[in-house]
């Protein structure tokens, strides 16, 4: 989309239009389920957050300034929630309805529906343990660069650390991948089946 069509759908959207709200949800929503799902690791659960996250960032909407990208903006609000649930460690209230209740005029409830569907990255078992192994910080970084294709310098934005921190604990992310990937003495070497070692290597290791 270009920036021009957003920064368009934005001032619609802090005029009240639910129709620039719909359109800013089905623009995002499978790529902040696809964080909260890699982030946790349960559909259900993912789906909440990343309805949470919305229900954040839209009620917070006027508040954008414009520095950074709305989507950049917007995962970050989303990593700041699943911090948050990780953090207390307890099943949070679902305020599904209030989401479809702001969407209403959009008409947006199967998409809303359709972000359940299983994400499109298509992680083998194999990676998703190995994955959801990961210390949460390094997990964070490869979700962000490695399954969503966000540059060091977005990356950094999101999480709001430096990028060189960015680069730091995606190295020593795929480092770990890449020892917990590798097969017994016998098998295929890791080279064949996705090197987690280098840039979007995730993704390969996972296709089916």
């Amino acid at each position: 989309m270009s920036t021009e069509r957003e920064r368009a759908l934005l001032k619609d959207a802090r005029a009240g239009s639910q129709e620039a709200l719909g359109e800013l949800y089905r623009l995002h929503s499978r790529r902040v389920y696809n964080l909260t799902l890699r982030m946790t690791g349960d559909p259900a659960e993912a789906a909440d957050l990343a309805q949470e996250a919305f229900i954040k960032a839209f009620g917070a909407i006027e508040s954008f300034r414009g520095d950074s990208g709305f989507g950049t903006w917007l995962h970050r609000i989303a990593v700041n929630t699943v911090r948050d649930h990780f953090r207390k460690r307890r099943p949070q209230p679902t305020e599904e309805a209030s989401l479809e209740r702001m969407l209403e005029a959009a008409d947006v409830t199967r998409t809303s529906r359709a972000s359940r569907d299983p994400v499109e990255d298509r992680l083998s078992d194999e990676v998703t343990a190995a994955l959801a192994a990961l210390p949460e910080d390094f997990r964070l970084t490869v979700v962000l660069c490695d399954l969503l294709d966000y540059s060091y310098a977005e990356a950094a934005d999101i999480l709001e650390i430096a990028e060189g921190t960015v680069k730091s604990r995606l190295f020593r992310a795929r480092a770990l991948l890449a020892r917990s990937l590798a097969p017994p003495a016998g098998e295929a070497p890791l080279r064949q089946r996705g090197n987690p070692g280098h840039p979007g290597a995730v993704r390969e290791a996972g296709k089916e």
